[in-house]
């Protein structure tokens, strides 16, 4: 089993504003469908909330919440970091999709990093938690394709756990 978290950031580590992405970058999100499509997806409830609330197609919802009544239609539900890496291990690999605080919980345990750089300072709310990138070693990097619909610089980054 590994475990990857997948996110969007701006250079000033802002990753949400109001429970939303503060930007549209409709080949980020055609990267992030690529990358998560077959796979578990596991999330907090208000990024599940954000998502309009329903799962994504092709792939499997684990959402983590501290709410034993929340039991949204179409999802897994786990209620504690335990329990979310115990059925992260039944797969070959977790994809941990938000928000902030699951990223923090998750981040100790992650084996790859995959991130889009968006190279401006955005407004937002929500910040991506501390990473110490000593730990983390490069293995590639794409440029994102600036256009009409996609109105930032902005790179795709994977990287590994250092051995």
């Amino acid at each position: 089993m590994s475990i990857t978290m997948i996110w969007a950031m701006a250079s000033n580590g802002v990753i949400g504003k109001n429970n939303d992405m503060p930007w549209h970058l409709p080949l980020d999100f055609a990267y992030f469908k690529a990358e998560t499509l077959g796979k578990k997806m596991l999330m907090g409830r208000k990024t599940w909330e954000s998502l309009g609330g329903k799962p994504l197609k092709g792939r499997t919802s684990l959402i983590l919440t501290r709410d034993h009544s929340f039991a949204p239609e179409g999802a897994e539900v786990v209620y504690s970091l335990e329990e979310a890496l115990a059925e992260g291990r039944k797969e070959e690999e977790l994809m941990v999709i938000g928000g902030a605080e699951i990223y923090s919980l998750m981040l100790p345990y992650a084996d790859k990093l995959q991130v889009t750089r968006i190279y401006a300072d955005i407004e937002g709310d929500t910040k991506f938690p501390e990473v110490d990138w000593s730990l983390w070693n490069e293995i590639s990097s794409t440029q994102g394709i600036r256009n009409e619909q996609n109105p930032y610089d902005y790179r795709f980054f994977v990287y590994e756990r250092r051995e």
